[in-house]
This record gives structure tokens, sequence and C-alpha cells, in this order.
């Protein structure tokens, strides 16, 4: 008896031709993929935010609690605008009133000091944001041209609705909500 183990050799496959049509194929359909996502990127300047017009820190603040948006500045109105959850029409009738001067925009920025779920409602000139706080940076655009912007309540994730709006000199502390309370802040 043998103590040699006669395994069956592997057998190795015909090489097979990858013809440049196959892979050439691949690469412009690749490459045209990738051209048709750039250009949509590009076209649609409302779906992106200009990182520049949106406050990132507390220099890009006003002293009060709204920092208005320059209506001469159209980049920065459109940058405001595109963060707004409406249609498209709504959001390019609302740029135009602004730049016409006929509304305003704001940037409100929201933090929380615990990162528990607390959601408030933001309402102003006649649109309602729904926004879930935490500890980072929270900037909203809102209208200002109709009175005074509510913040209202509406889900506490432990501890009470913490609500800081930032400033240009640090966090102002809105007093502890619960869910359906609501405080209104002064539109400038």
């Amino acid at each position: 008896m043998s103590n040699t183990y006669d395994a069956p050799q592997p057998q190795r496959a015909a090489p097979q031709r990858v013809t440049p049509g196959h892979a050439g194929a691949f690469s412009l359909g690749a490459l045209a993929i990738a051209l048709i996502a750039g250009m949509l990127w590009l076209s649609s300047a409302d779906s992106r935010v200009a990182p520049a017009f949106v406050p990132m820190q507390l220099a890009d603040l006003g002293p009060g609690l709204v920092t208005p948006v320059d209506p001469d500045n159209h980049a920065a109105v459109a940058a405001a605008v595109s963060t707004l959850r409406l249609p498209q029409a709504q959001r390019a009738e609302l740029r135009q009133a602004v730049v016409d001067r006929e509304r305003q925009l704001g940037w409100i920025v929201f933090t929380d000091s615990m990162e528990d779920g607390d959601t408030v409602a933001v309402e102003a000139g006649g649109l309602v944001q729904n926004v879930v706080l935490t500890k980072a940076w929270m900037p909203v655009a809102v209208p200002i041209d109709a009175g005074p912007i509510g913040i209202t309540g509406l889900r506490d994730g432990g501890g009470g609705i913490r609500v800081a709006l930032g400033t240009r000199s640090g966090a102002v502390m809105v007093r502890v909500l619960a869910p359906g309370e609501r405080v209104e802040i002064p539109a400038p």
C-alpha cells in the first residue's frame, strides 16, 4: 500500500480572450454615467447648499437670534432657499420674492445639550419645519417677514426638550419645553 495520496490535479480552463469591445463598453458606460451625474449635479443648484453662504461658525452669525440673509447676495439667497423643503416652483417664487425685497429670509442655528432625539417644529412665514435637535450646529433657514418665529416642542427624548439658539456671542438657552409647548422669538 502506498502512503501517497493521489489527489486529482486542478484543471485549468482554456484562456479566454477579452475583446476590447466588451472592456470598452464597460468603460464608456461608466464614463457616461459619471458625466450624466456630474451634469445633473451642476444643473441642480437648488438641491445643493453653498457652504460659504450657510452660517458655519459663530462669526457668521448676527448679534441676535436670527441672522438675516442679504437679499443683494443672490448666492446666499439661493443657499437659504435650497434648504427649504418646498416644491421647486415655490422655491423659485420665494427666491425671486426675496431678491425683489418682497420677502425676507434668515438663519436660526439650533443645538441641543443632549443628543436624545428631541424634536421641535419651527413655524415662520407660513412654513413649518420639523428639526431633530443634536449637539451639532444646525442652521435652519426661515422666512422672517411675517411676525414672530414659533418653536413648538414635538418630541421629548428624555428630560425635557432642551433648545439652544446660536448667536455671535454664543448659545442662548430657550426654556425647557414639553411636547406641545411653544415659545416665540421675534423676527429681526
